[in-house]
């Protein structure tokens, strides 16, 4: 997906982009170059690394393409965050479409309310998830550095905040919709719950130099049997 001015996404929303409006594809592919290289320095030292010069010498771009699209280093780092969101947003429906879809055909012939039918679930899922969580602090343990430097400037930064309650919405609504399937009594509460779970999991993971995924999958199953465990009839 190119970096135009507004990016539709399948969730309605739109991202809009901050900086000068490519109107040529060669000049669209030049903006898109430059942030992300302004990603790449994110993740190897920092918001505060974004920088006019630094950024162009990264990107392979004259210093004066940089100040050409963004008129300072705010609105750089803003269109920087909102590239981090729309990749962010194409992983959610990539998880849609190749596990939670699934996930929802296979569940609707299991009883949740026998202990048999909550087990299968539950360490279907948990397997599942833990396969997620290692491809994100693996493959992905680029991206969710940038994450976590997201989640800190949107505090700052009341424009970065908007795409990251944009981010966190979709997750949120996700999670909903699945609680809502497993029968959950709180399906916004336990949502907060989930979400707030992961995070720690994930961040743990990115400190760890040998991250424990059997630990991982036994907490989320922990949490995942005592979402279901009020339903079981046998």
């Amino acid at each position: 997906m190119g970096v135009t001015d507004n990016v539709a996404l399948a969730n309605g929303k739109t991202l809009q982009y901050q900086g000068r409006k490519a109107s040529r594809a060669k000049s669209e592919q030049r903006r898109r170059l430059i942030l992300e290289a302004a990603l790449r320095i994110v993740i190897s030292d920092g918001v505060r690394g974004i920088r006019h010069r630094a950024v162009a010498k990264e990107a392979g771009v004259p210093l004066a393409a940089t100040t050409y699209y963004f008129k300072d280093i705010d609105e750089l780092i803003v269109d920087t965050f909102t590239l981090y969101t729309e990749k962010a947003l194409l992983v959610v429906n990539h998880f849609t479409d190749q596990f939670y879809q699934p996930f929802l055909q296979g569940v609707s012939s299991i009883d949740l309310r026998t202990r048999e039918g909550a087990h299968r679930i539950v360490t279907s899922l948990a397997g599942q998830l833990r396969a997620y969580i290692a491809n994100q602090t693996g493959a992905e343990r680029d991206m969710l550095i940038v994450e976590q430097a997201f989640r800190y400037e949107a505090v700052l930064n009341p424009r970065i905040r908007q795409l990251a309650q944009m981010h966190r919405r979709a997750l949120y609504n996700k999670a909903v919709e699945f609680l809502q399937l497993v029968n959950s009594e709180s399906p916004e509460q336990d949502a907060i719950i989930l979400l707030g779970m992961f995070q720690t999991l994930e961040y743990g993971t990115l400190l760890s130099d040998e991250p424990d995924y059997d630990i991982i999958e036994a907490t989320l199953k922990r949490y995942l049997m005592l979402l279901v465990r009020d339903f079981i009839s046998d």
